[in-house]
C-alpha cells in the first residue's frame, strides 16, 4: 500500500508552526509497511485544498489528512473531502451531543461555530478524539481510505495508536512486520553508511539510516507473511550491525537518552547531582521530564562561574570563556559530594574563545565522578548551529551511561 499525507494550514506555510505531524506518520507508516510516497502542504483555501485532496485520491491508495478539522471558518478539510466525493454533510445527533456534553463538563456553553465538529459525509465513520473537540474521518470510497485527522500533535499521536494505525495495518493482515531500531552516537552518518554499506542494498529487510538529536538511527523493516518468519529475515542483519558497529550502539527502538543514563542508575541503586554549565538547567529539567527520576536525581546546579558557585560547591571555573578539562573533573566531585548523592555528572561553560588546550571555540567538557574514579570526555558543537544545548544533553546522558555500563567513557565528540 501507499500513502500520502496533506497537512492543512496556512501557517504551516508562512513558518509559523513547524509540520512536525508529516514527520512523526512518515515514521508510524513505515512500521506498518505503507509506503509513504507524497507529502505536501496546503493553505486553508478551498480551491487548493481540493485540488491537493484530488490528486491524492488519484494516485494514492491512502490519504492522511491532517489540520482543519477546527470550527473556525478556516477549517476546511471536512468541508473540501465532502465537495471532492459530490456528498453532502449532515450533522450527526450523537456527535453534537458528545460534543455538547464536551463543553459544560467545562462550565461553559457550546459556540454554534462548533457544530460543523459534529458532521459526517455518507461514507465516513468518525474517528474518536478523546483528546480534544474534534473528531476526524474516515473514510472509504471507491478502492481508497481517506483518514482526516486533527493538527494538534497530542491529538494526532493518540488517535494513530488506538484508532487510525490499527484500522490501516488490518487491510493489510497477510503481511506480517517487523522493524528494529538501533541508536549509535560518535559515529556520523556517513561514516555508519560506508561501514555498512552491503546492508543497504537489502530490499527485505530494508535498512534505513536517519540523522537524529541522539545520534544515528539505524532501521531495519522485515515483511512476511508471519511475525516468526519476518523476524527471522530481520534477525541475522542486527547481527551484523552490531557487529559492525556495536561499539556505538546505545539504545534500541524506544529507549532515549535519559531512560539509558536512568536504568544504568536504578540497576545499580545510584544516586546522581548535576553541575551543569551553558546548558543552564536544561540537562536537569530533560531528567525531571522522566517519572524515573525521582529518587534518583539528588539535586542539580547550574554552574555560571560566579560567587554563587564558590559559596555552594566551594569552586568555580577558574575562566568561565575557556574552561579546562580539569574543570569539568573539579566540577563533577564537587556536585557528588557536596549534594551528597553516588555519581556527580558535570558539564561546563562552553569554549567561547580560543586558548591553549581547553579545546576550539564550541567545546564543552563533561566530568563523571563516580565512588572510585573520574572520567573527563569533551564535546564538540559547532556554535552556528541551533539546538546545541539539547545536543550537549544527549551526549551528556549516554557518557554517563556508558561509564556506569562500562567502567569507561566513550570517545570524545564533534557535531559537525
Amino acid at each position: 500500500m501507499n500513502a500520502e499525507i496533506i497537512s492543512v494550514g496556512t501557517e504551516l506555510l508562512m513558518g509559523e508552526i513547524v509540520d512536525t505531524n508529516s514527520s512523526y506518520l512518515a515514521d508510524e507508516l513505515a512500521k506498518i509497511g505503507v509506503d509513504l510516497h507524497w507529502a505536501t502542504k496546503v493553505g486553508d483555501h478551498p480551491g487548493r485544498l481540493e485540488e491537493a485532496i484530488e490528486r491524492a485520491l488519484d494516485r494514492s491508495e491512502i490519504t492522511i489528512t491532517t489540520g482543519g478539522l477546527g470550527p473556525t471558518s478556516d477549517d476546511l478539510t471536512r468541508e473540501s473531502i465532502a465537495a471532492v466525493l459530490g456528498e453532502g454533510m449532515e450533522v450527526q445527533d450523537d456527535l453534537l451531543a458528545h460534543l455538547t456534553s464536551q463543553f459544560e463538563s467545562r462550565g461553559v456553553k457550546m459556540p454554534a461555530t462548533n457544530i460543523k465538529q459534529a458532521t459526517l459525509i455518507p461514507s465516513a465513520k468518525v474517528i474518536p478524539n478523546p483528546m480534544g473537540t474534534a473528531p476526524g474521518w474516515w473514510v472509504e470510497k471507491n478502492g481508497h481510505v481517506i483518514a482526516a485527522m486533527p493538527g494538534p500533535p497530542r491529538e494526532i499521536s493518540h488517535m494513530w495508536d488506538n484508532e487510525v494505525g490499527p484500522r490501516l495495518r488490518s487491510l493489510n493482515p497477510e503481511i506480517a512486520i517487523v522493524t528494529r531500531t538501533l541508536k549509535t552516537f560518535g559515529i556520523t552518518e556517513g561514516g555508519l553508511d560506508e561501514m555498512l554499506s552491503p546492508l543497504f542494498e537489502s530490499d527485505n529487510p530494508n535498512l534505513g539510516i536517519y540523522s537524529k538529536q541522539d545520534g544515528i538511527h539505524l532501521r531495519a523493516i522485515a515483511s512476511a507473511s508471519t511475525q516468526g518468519e519476518a523476524q527471522a529475515l530481520i534477525e541475522p542483519m542486527e547481527r551484523e550491525i552490531r557487529k559492525i558497529a556495536g561499539h556505538a550502539i546505545w539504545g534500541e527502538d524506544d529507549d532515549t537518552p535519559v531512560s539509558a543514563a536512568l536504568d544504568a542508575l536504578s540497576e545499580k541503586d545510584l544516586t546522581l547531582a548535576i553541575a551543569e554549565g551553558f546548558t543552564g538547567g536544561l540537562l536537569s529539567s530533560t531528567v525531571l521530564e522522566s517519572a524515573s527520576a525521582s529518587g534518583v536525581l539528588a539535586g542539580s546546579i547550574v554552574v555560571t562561574g560566579g560567587d554563587s558557585d564558590r559559596l555552594i560547591l566551594g569552586l568555580s571555573v577558574a575562566d568561565p570563556d575557556s574552561p579546562q578539562p580539569e574543570d569539568a573533573s573539579n566540577l563533577a566531585l564537587a556536585a557528588r559530594d557536596r549534594l551528597r548523592a553516588d555519581i556527580g555528572l558535570a558539564m561546563t561553560p562552553l569554549v567561547s574563545r580560543e586558548t591553549g588546550d581547553s579545546g576550539p571555540v564550541g567545546t564543552t567538557h563533561i566530568g563523571v565522578a563516580t565512588s572510585d574514579e573520574v572520567f573527563v570526555r569533551s564535546g564538540h558543537y559547532p556554535t552556528r548551529r541551533l539546538r546545541i544545548r539539547e545536543r550537549a544533553v544527549t551526549h551528556a546522558l549516554l557518557e554517563l551511561a556508558r561509564c556506569l555500563e562500562t567502567g569507561s567513557g566513550g570517545h570524545e565528540s564533534r557535531w559537525g
